[in-house]
């Protein structure tokens, strides 16, 4: 993969965007570059990003090779990560762990501390008790994605102990494929439900909020859960996108 080393104009900061094929992934590289910050899609197809811009740079990269990695985070101001990977059925999705080691490992040794991770609610799963469907607590989180939030919580648990790193761990209700809102946000820390707020929010706003905290140091070093005010989607939207991801 070849890494820009030319000013493309100016920009406001410099992100490194993982996942971002993906659809929140491409909503976070739209938004970046509509609010003048420089891009560095990494991605398995570059075909699949569209998008064009002088401030966009798109490379093929293995998230899991350092050597691959290391020189665009090299490059970066933050470190951006939407990826998801499949459901699976008998042990934790270890990706999210590996990727979070690899990303640190990198940041390390190229001086840089912001990354932001998405996660979903859940991850803790004392909190999977919280949820109102009972389709959601009994089948939805244990026989669905239970091995998808267990593997985001092992990644959140690697990351409090990295003291070089200023991460944040965006917790978002159900995803789905509304458009960008003016909603303001509800937002907690060290907890991974928001029981009051609906159980789905637009992939366009957890890229919206994503972008809203690149800089705010209350963020830093914190397992955030994240929703919006709006209308409740019932179980059967929720894991029809969820699985469409």
């Amino acid at each position: 993969a070849v890494v820009s080393t030319q000013s493309t104009g100016s920009y406001r900061m410099r992100l490194v965007i993982l996942g971002a094929s993906g659809q929140t992934g491409q909503q976070l590289v739209q938004q970046a570059l509509d609010r003048n910050h420089h891009v560095t899609a990494l991605v398995r197809d570059p075909a699949k990003i569209e998008t064009v811009s002088e401030r966009l740079v798109v490379a093929k990269c293995d998230v899991f090779d350092k050597s691959a990695l290391l020189p665009h985070i090299q490059q970066g101001d933050v470190v951006m990560s939407t990826l998801g990977f499949p459901i699976a059925w008998s042990s934790p999705v270890l990706q999210f762990r590996e990727v979070a080691t690899n990303v640190s490992e990198c940041m390390l040794e190229a001086g840089k501390r912001r990354v932001i991770f998405m996660h979903a609610w859940y991850t803790n799963p004392e909190s999977q008790a919280k949820s109102p469907s009972w389709i959601a607590r009994n089948i939805f989180m244990k026989f669905v994605i239970g091995q998808v939030l267990a593997g985001m919580r092992l990644s959140e648990q690697y990351l409090e102990t990295q003291d070089h790193l200023d991460y944040t761990c965006i917790l978002p209700a159900g995803l789905c494929n509304s458009h960008v809102t003016e909603l303001p946000f509800t937002a907690r820390d060290g907890e991974w439900c928001l029981p009051d707020c609906p159980e789905r929010i637009a992939r366009a706003d957890v890229a919206r909020y994503m972008l809203d905290v690149l800089e705010d140091e209350t963020s830093y070093r914190k397992i955030r859960s994240i929703g919006v005010n709006g209308p409740a989607a019932s179980i059967f939207q929720i894991i029809s996108e969820q699985i469409a991801d």
